[in-house]
């Protein structure tokens, strides 16, 4: 009799306080129909909230990098665009020496020949090759820059801070915008941006380069 006591006390115990069952949101549930139904979206909504936080504080801080390098390293580049655009077009100076020339041999009823006249100018092909890399490098900077910004923006909504409601319809519209995340590969996209990065600052330097070594 005393066995049997002491093994329906602990069973007396837990049916009085069956809040145990509520801490571990993976425990199988063991409530009336109604009440199983309540605490399905009270587990969901706390694994949720856990797993959001954890994937918005991971992808956040990745891309606040990647913005403040984006930023940083399309300002250098456009710099050095501003000095290798000069080189696609004809120099002004030379265009007024020609014509003085011109003006020169015509005062003194001198005969032009084909020599005298100046051929139209057109780029080398070592310039083309080095403003299309710079460009390049700049076109994935910027659009690295702003796959960012749209990821954030998402990230952004993606959060349930403050949000009011019934907590089945809260977790249901959560839901809608995680299968639309799930959708649209966002993790998966946003961990491609740095690689969107790297390809830019390859062309930079490899435009550089180009520019470079006809000077030396």
């Amino acid at each position: 009799m005393a066995n049997v006591f002491l093994n329906k006390q602990p069973q007396q115990q837990e049916q009085a306080n069956p809040q145990h069952v509520f801490d571990d949101p993976l425990a199988p549930l063991q409530l009336p129909p109604l009440a199983q139904i309540s605490e399905f979206w009270r587990r969901y909504d706390r694994l949720a909230d856990i797993h959001d936080k954890k994937l918005t504080t991971n992808l956040n801080g990745n891309l606040d990098v990647l913005l403040i390098f984006a930023a940083l390293f399309s300002a250098i580049n456009t710099s050095f665009i501003t000095i290798t655009m000069t080189n696609l077009s004809p120099n002004p100076s030379d265009e007024t020496n020609n014509l003085l020339r011109l003006l020169v041999m015509r005062t003194d009823n001198n005969t032009l020949t084909p020599a005298d006249l100046v051929p139209p100018f057109s780029p080398d092909s070592n310039s083309i090759i080095v403003n299309c890399l710079l460009y390049a490098s700049l076109s994935c900077s910027l659009l690295a820059a702003v796959g960012a910004m749209m990821a954030k923006e998402w990230l952004q909504s993606f959060d349930r801070t403050g949000q009011t409601g019934p907590l089945e319809e809260q977790a249901r519209f959560r839901q809608r915008k995680f299968n639309g995340v799930q959708q649209w590969h966002l993790e998966a996209v946003t961990k491609f941006l740095p690689n969107l990065l790297l390809l830019s600052v390859i062309f930079f330097f490899v435009g550089v380069c180009l520019f470079l070594f006809p000077i030396n």
